[in-house]
């Protein structure tokens, strides 16, 4: 303190705010978190392992959480223990602006606990339907952010493997954000499935693992109209488009309902990925390749009416990508695609994210003077602080009872109980904020940001 010129009166006024982070540090490490502390608002996202909802931690000034719950016998049952501490470690590491950050994370008998940001202008996926194709301007803004977002989780030693629309948020400011790293792996023993197995153990499937789950069909009752499954295939022609406005939202929300499923959706995932040959971090380069066709023919290169019918597509993406020409697409978008969408060998993004970012596409996006400065070409309506409106209604069924949820009990079916399976999962980030994150200045008020939708 001495060598930067403090007086003598700024040098103790800097040590005692010092020790009194010091002093808050250790509170906060030695409380212990339980979901009594929380107030559930409402449930904003429903998945195979449980549920995220809105809520209140109550000890503090109304601050707004995103809390994710995963059942331990679900977790347990299903070999997700590895892909729950990837996810974990992922957030707990990541501290920049395109990864949703994690507060907490604890667990009790029953359950394990992720406290997120609540970020509130819903999912990438909601847009799509919302808007059934992306003009090419509004498409470049999302893809040039969703590349710095992926090279921030490379540069952290880490490959997403589910880069999807349902797993990029849009803040208040209609700015992205990657949430869900439960696919993600930094190539530790803890992220390795066969670490939680014992020896002479039945193998449990992964669930990276296609196997024989994704030659099953969707079951869920389209809201639109009609099973899932009575949705025809659509091939893709030179012709005008096939797929009229109902008929996209119907295969989107096909598309959500898988994703939402224990059995997942291939759509995203790259080839070298489901052959198990070995892959790096380009397998994530593929999945934007992906997006960006989705967003600007209105449909993923892939789509079928189930996983494995996609997952053969895939895998035969030689023959089976095709870009129509009703689509009307640039020649800058259309070779962008091509590049990603290609053998891991040839994909572009081999050098890095630099690569992608001088790419021709990206022409006036400037990737140096900071993308989220830039005022967002969609900025979502939220009018008011526990505004859940941009977000999916959660049908009632979905929702389990906490008083129906599965308990945990000592053992497993083998009776065989992992007691290491969760340990080192309780993780607390220290604030400046008297040990709580900084509320948004907006959180008390209406946003009255423009809507462009």
């Amino acid at each position: 303190m001495k060598k930067i010129g403090l007086s003598e009166e700024a040098q103790c006024q800097m040590r005692r705010m010092l020790s009194q982070k010091e002093s808050n540090y250790i509170r906060l490490k030695r409380a212990k978190m339980n979901k009594a502390m929380f107030l559930k608002i409402k449930a904003i996202g429903v998945g195979a392992f449980g549920e995220v909802a809105l809520v209140r931690k109550i000890d503090t000034n109304n601050h707004l959480y995103a809390m994710k719950t995963l059942r331990k016998t679900d977790v347990l049952k299903r070999n997700q223990v590895a892909h729950v501490k990837a996810e974990r470690d992922i957030l707990a590491e990541a501290d920049n602006e395109w990864v949703v950050k994690l507060y907490y994370s604890f667990q009790d008998k029953d359950n394990l606990y992720f406290v997120m940001d609540y970020i509130p202008g819903g999912d990438l996926m909601s847009l799509l339907i919302k808007l059934g194709i992306f003009e090419e301007p509004l498409a470049r803004f999302y893809i040039a952010e969703l590349v710095c977002a992926v090279e921030s989780v490379h540069k952290m030693g880490f490959i997403h493997r589910d880069i999807k629309p349902d797993n990029i948020l849009i803040d208040r400011d209609g700015h992205i954000k990657l949430t869900d790293f439960g696919l993600c792996t930094g190539f530790r023993w803890t992220h390795n499935s066969k670490y939680y197995q014992r020896n002479g153990d039945h193998s449990r499937q992964d669930s990276f693992d296609p196997g024989e789950d994704w030659t099953n069909e969707c079951r869920c009752n389209n809201a639109v109209g009609g099973n899932c499954n009575s949705l025809g295939t659509t091939h893709i022609t030179g012709h005008p488009p096939v797929l009229k406005t109902l008929e996209r939202r119907r295969r989107r929300e096909h598309q959500r309902c898988l994703a939402h499923s224990l059995v997942g959706t291939p759509n995203y995932i790259a080839p070298e990925v489901l052959l198990r040959t070995g892959y790096t971090q380009l397998c994530d380069w593929w999945s934007v390749g992906v997006i960006l066709y989705e967003m600007l023919v209105g449909q993923p290169p892939f789509m079928a009416n189930t996983p494995a019918e996609t997952q053969y597509k895939v895998i035969n993406w030689s023959t089976t990508l095709q870009i129509p020409n009703y689509a009307n697409l640039s020649p800058e978008a259309a070779d962008l695609i091509v590049r990603l969408c290609t053998s891991a060998d040839q994909r572009s993004g081999r050098g890095g994210a630099g690569e992608l970012k001088t790419h021709p596409f990206f022409n006036g996006v400037d990737f140096e003077g900071g993308l989220r400065s830039k005022t967002a070409p969609y900025i979502p309506k939220i009018r008011f602080a526990t505004d859940t409106s941009n977000f999916d209604p959660i049908v009632p069924d979905k929702l389990r009872n906490s008083a129906d949820e599965d308990k945990m009990d000592n053992t497993l079916d083998n009776g065989k109980h992992p007691v290491h399976a969760f340990f080192e999962f309780t993780f607390r980030r220290f604030f400046d904020d008297g040990g709580h994150p900084r509320m948004n200045p907006d959180d008390n008020e209406a946003n009255h940001g423009p809507v462009y939708v």
